[in-house]
């Protein structure tokens, strides 16, 4: 409202402020090639086509979650790409995780960790995970998750 009741144009990043993530994840991919290549590169990601499948199926989880839609055993079309670093070779995940919410989960610390290397936000996932209600019928190996014992807190330490 400033910009506009002072006649000045919006700067980008205030416009940028207002996009949902969809539209953050379809910019990305419209970027020219060197941009996406900055990106990848201030993320630690080797390349672009893994971002923009990450940022793809973030926002597909994102939505279902604004929709109150089913995610904890819901499985994305397509697995989300890792590559080799100790972080993802450490947590050795299966086709079947890199498709369902804990996958999900250690992409999303992953890009925190870079941007915000002080979050917490891993321990907060962990509590809600652990604190699941027992139901014979939902165990955690429906979202991904390596067994039944809870969230495998001992994968995230010193990353």
């Amino acid at each position: 409202m400033w910009h506009k009741k002072n006649n000045k144009s919006i700067p980008f990043w205030v416009a940028v402020e207002t996009w949902d993530f969809g539209v953050m994840s379809k910019y990305f991919t419209n970027l020219n090639g060197k941009y996406q290549e900055k990106i990848c590169d201030r993320l630690d990601v080797p390349n672009k086509k893994i971002l923009s499948g990450w940022l793809d199926t973030i926002n597909t989880l994102r939505n279902r979650c604004a929709h109150h839609s089913r995610i904890w055993n819901w499985a994305s079309a397509n697995a989300v790409h890792m590559f080799n670093v100790e972080y993802f070779d450490r947590l050795n995940l299966c086709l079947d995780a890199r498709k369902r919410v804990y996958g999900l989960i250690c992409i999303l610390w992953y890009l925190v960790k870079k941007i915000g290397p002080r979050s917490t936000w891993i321990n907060d996932v962990a509590s809600l995970i652990d604190n699941k209600p027992a139901i014979a019928c939902c165990p955690y190996t429906s979202m991904g998750f390596p067994d039944n014992s809870g969230f495998p807190r001992d994968k995230f330490v010193d990353f």
